[in-house]
């Protein structure tokens, strides 16, 4: 068998195979799932901030004499995210898993407590305060220069982007790429969507399917003042179990990437699809020219796209909007792009922990000087096959779309992988892959008509899968929380029955409604609606209404309104 190993000098990869006879054990995960939007250049453009998940670090360049300046070492498991600078040239940072707001003002460094998962930041110059807009709900004002938040107001699960605009902030959501428009006193007035457009379609014998806008990685502020999102759009088109049945029609992938802009109009404008865009998960517009560059991370790329090419309809037809690709170096996927005033661009490498740049004349790196990682099973989570797809495209961030799929069998809800996934076998709803090996061969290789996986490859997939959290639960009232727990462990109810142990789920089989399905883990239940094989249930009240199996799933009947929203509540929290 082989053995792989890679050396980084400078920038550069160099990879050697060594045969061993055997395959070695895989070396621990390392690395978290791609989101982007992990970078900015200060106002005048002479320093840009590098916030690393990865290394759990944020790295300050002097671009003018393109050296480290400053570099931050956080507490493992910190994870920051977004980055910003406000008008007193203050850097604030998201970090995402210790929930903290990281401020940085010349040599002090100050961390406060926001929520459970801050994503989206955002600056507002008329009353000096950072906007921060939580996985978990919340959207936070707090002071730029330090002390408590002045306002917290619970939104809707799942918050990603913050942007402020003449009247309030928009506040977008992930999954469901919404732009929610606030107002002054933190009251969600409106809501922007992409629309929804059509597809050439003869997978689904209709002609044509649906191409619905979901999974909002990047918004931000083009510089004549317009909203642009960079998104997928999920086709409804049937997907089949069999070799590439996953793709769609016009030799695409069932998953495409996209841009929607919405103007002083507010009416938001579809733009025709990315080709050879696979993961758009941070996009950047040149302030000298308007154009635009995207990282696409399943190709481990990045995609120029002119100014003109940004207003191609979106007709539903086959094609779309062409793009100049840039590989780089060869180092893995960039995760982050920024230009500075001048128009000079910059793509982090975080494999590399490096920064190129294209500003028109030779190309060249800045080593931020951290040691290199790989991961050869994150590697493979976000590499695009040839259908056009990576595992990241349904599983983003490496959880869940909230999708709900049409297959020749029947419609079933994307599954989420956060939360010890490899305690959870066997795997789909049916349950009818007993490990992992069978996963990744049948649905990877096969349906998604991937690469063949080395042995190697496979276990640091799992290895590095199980590192990966469920969505974090949400404490707003802990007497109603505690009422619920008697509620839900109550021999009448019988909830316990089958979700059980510590990821709430026996792993067993159970016929609750429409058929013999996979007991699902509950942890982090609250954060990924929908619900149900079919995703009948909007909510986890729909789930105990309409669709969710009466009886049959748990002896609920019984309860009065007010135990309900108590059970409710403490499902929302786990």
């Amino acid at each position: 068998m082989r053995r792989l190993f890679g050396i980084v000098f400078g920038l550069s990869l160099v990879g050697c195979t060594i045969d061993t006879g055997e395959i070695p054990p895989p070396p621990p995960a390392w690395g978290v799932p791609l989101t982007g939007g992990t970078m900015t250049v200060t106002h005048d453009g002479n320093r840009v901030v590098v916030a690393d998940p990865d290394r759990d670090r944020v790295t300050i360049v002097d671009l003018t004499t393109e050296r480290v300046i400053d570099t931050i070492e956080l507490a493992a498991g910190s994870e920051p995210g977004r980055a910003i600078e406000d008008g007193a040239g203050r850097i604030h940072v998201a970090m995402r898993r210790s929930g903290q707001l990281l401020t940085i003002t010349g040599s002090d460094r100050q961390l406060r407590w926001i929520c459970g998962e801050p994503r989206g930041l955002a600056w507002q110059e008329t009353t000096d305060l950072v906007h921060v807009a939580c996985a978990t709900g919340e959207l936070v004002s707090l002071p730029a220069g330090g002390g408590d938040p002045t306002r917290v107001v619970r939104l809707e699960r799942d918050l990603r982007d913050v942007l402020v605009r003449d009247t309030g902030l928009v506040v977008t959501t992930f999954r469901t790429a919404e732009m929610l428009k606030v107002d002054v006193d933190g009251t969600i007035t409106g809501r922007l969507v992409s629309p929804t457009t059509n597809r050439l379609d003869f997978n689904s014998g209709m002609g044509q399917s649906a191409a619905v806008p979901s999974v909002a990685w990047r918004t931000t502020t083009l510089p004549d003042g317009r909203m642009i999102m960079a998104h997928q759009r999920r086709l409804g088109t049937v997907l089949k179990i069999i070799t590439g049945g996953y793709s769609a029609s016009c030799g695409g992938a069932a998953v495409e990437s996209s841009l929607t802009i919405v103007g002083n109009d507010n009416i938001p404008f579809a733009v025709a699809p990315l080709m050879q865009a696979s993961l758009p998960v941070d996009i950047a517009a040149n302030p000298v020219s308007g154009d635009l560059s995207i990282v696409s991370a399943g190709q481990e790329a990045v995609l120029f796209v002119s100014k003109a090419s940004m207003m191609t309809p979106d007709k539903g037809e086959c094609g779309g909007v062409n793009a100049t690709r840039f590989v780089g170096f060869q180092v893995g996927a960039p995760s982050s792009v920024a230009y500075r005033p001048n128009g000079a661009l910059l793509i982090y490498y975080p494999e590399a922990d490096g920064i190129t740049i294209l500003d028109g004349g030779p190309q060249r790196g800045i080593s931020l000087g951290g040691r290199p990682g790989n991961d050869a099973g994150r590697s493979l989570f976000h590499r695009e096959t040839n259908s056009g797809l990576a595992c990241a495209s349904c599983h983003p961030e490496a959880r869940d779309d909230g999708g709900v799929w049409k297959f020749d069998f029947g419609a079933r809800r994307t599954q989420n992988l956060g939360g010890g996934i490899l305690s959870r076998a066997p795997y789909h709803w049916s349950a009818d892959m007993p490990t992992l090996h069978k996963l990744v061969t049948d649905v990877f290789t096969d349906r998604m008509d991937g690469d063949s996986v080395a042995p190697e490859e496979e276990r640091a997939l799992g290895n590095w899968l199980d590192r990966v959290p469920a969505p974090r639960g949400i404490v707003v009232d802990t007497d109603a929380i505690l009422r619920g727990e008697e509620l839900f462990n109550s021999s009448e109810t019988g909830c316990r029955s089958c979700h059980n142990g510590a990821l709430y789920t026996n792993n067993a089989m159970a016929n609750v409604s429409g058929g013999v399905f996979k007991v699902p883990s509950l942890i982090g239940v609250g954060g990924r609606a929908p619900y149900m094989h079919d995703g009948c249930a909007k909510t986890l009240r729909d789930r105990f209404g309409y669709c969710g199996g009466g009886d049959n799933h748990g002896h609920t009947s019984q309860l009065s309104a007010t135990e309900l929203s108590d059970l409710i509540t403490y499902l929302e929290s786990l």
